[in-house]
């Protein structure tokens, strides 16, 4: 049905480590105190925390189909799902250094939850809005129950022989973190925690690292030939953005986790470095519009079968 391309595998393993743009984040530069905490704040690891879970759906259904993704105006800007939570967080933490305590969320009224997720216009833009609300409830009555917060999660990891595992193998009990067997959201997490400018997470094991696989990256692997649909009717529901079965959908991101973890080991690059370069390409290679193949640093080695989408299925996991 899908298989990785072992030799694009090659190609990309030989050409990501010569681009100067492929290299980790630090969740910091550039956009600090507007989108991620300033640097030494004292809430910024309970902010995280609660950030990294709700980075998923940020896009709308229309039927069967793939409608388009969420942007909302914050702030008098027009930002898509991840920078919309980014800013909303910011927006919180800089009115309430302990906004995202667990207690203080739990404490938080339905009402109020929903208002932290305003845009200018008054309204919450978010998609899955009663998952995300759920979410939030059980993640801080997870915290209470086994009196713990996020910056004890981290102090406990940062003990440990392999730090970067063990508080990946926390996450897998943690409401918002534990429901998605490949981690995304919890590598996200560990990678804004190690590559702030404070070093909160102490990683001495990068090899414990895991692929963060979202739609940009499967959307990117599909296009770019790092793997291939070998099955005519996935190919045709890719082309034509229908929902996929939640069991056809496990085998694509599954297929391109793999994939991934091949080409970390082909180039000697980190998962870090890996992710924030097809993060960033989803500008050049978008959702709604053309991809803009010229701007493209891989744009000589790309099979260009841009007419194929990311799987469409509606999760909390991505």
């Amino acid at each position: 049905m899908i298989q990785i391309n072992p030799d694009q595998i090659t190609r990309f393993a030989a050409l990501l480590p010569t681009l100067s743009s492929v290299k980790p984040f630090d969740f910091c530069t550039g956009q600090e105190g507007v989108l991620f905490p300033p640097k030494g704040h004292p809430g910024a690891v309970s902010a995280f925390f609660f950030n990294a879970a709700h980075q998923f759906g940020f896009w709308s259904l229309e039927g069967n189909r793939y409608g388009r993704p969420m942007v909302a105006q914050a702030g008098g800007v027009d930002r898509k799902g991840s920078d919309y939570v980014f800013y909303c967080t910011q927006r919180a933490l800089n009115g309430d250094p302990d906004f995202f305590r667990p207690e203080k969320l739990a404490a938080m009224n339905g009402r109020d939850m929903d208002r932290f997720f305003y845009d200018d216009h008054g309204r919450n833009p978010l998609p899955m809005w009663p998952e995300r609300k759920n979410l939030c409830y059980a993640y801080a009555e997870w915290m209470a129950v086994n009196r713990t917060s996020p910056e004890a999660l981290v102090v406990k990891a940062n003990r440990a022989r392999k730090p970067l595992r063990y508080f990946l193998d926390q996450l897998r009990e943690v409401p918002g973190y534990r429901e998605d067997t490949l981690q995304k959201k919890a590598m996200l997490l560990a990678l804004m925690l190690w590559n702030r400018p404070e070093g909160f997470l102490k990683v001495t094991d990068p090899g414990s690292a895991v692929p963060v696989i979202d739609y940009h990256l499967q959307r990117s692997a599909l296009r770019t030939g790092l793997v291939k649909v070998t099955d005519a009717n996935l190919r045709a529901k890719l082309v034509a953005r229908t929902l996929l079965p939640r069991e056809v959908e496990g085998e694509v991101r599954r297929t391109v986790y793999e994939a991934v973890e091949k080409l970390v080991a082909a180039s000697g690059l980190s998962v870090a470095a890996i992710d924030y370069f097809f993060f960033t390409n989803r500008t050049r290679c978008p959702e709604t519009t053309e991809p803009k193949c010229a701007e493209c640093p891989v744009n000589a080695i790309c099979q260009r079968d841009t007419a194929l989408f990311q799987p469409v299925y509606r999760t909390t996991f991505y």
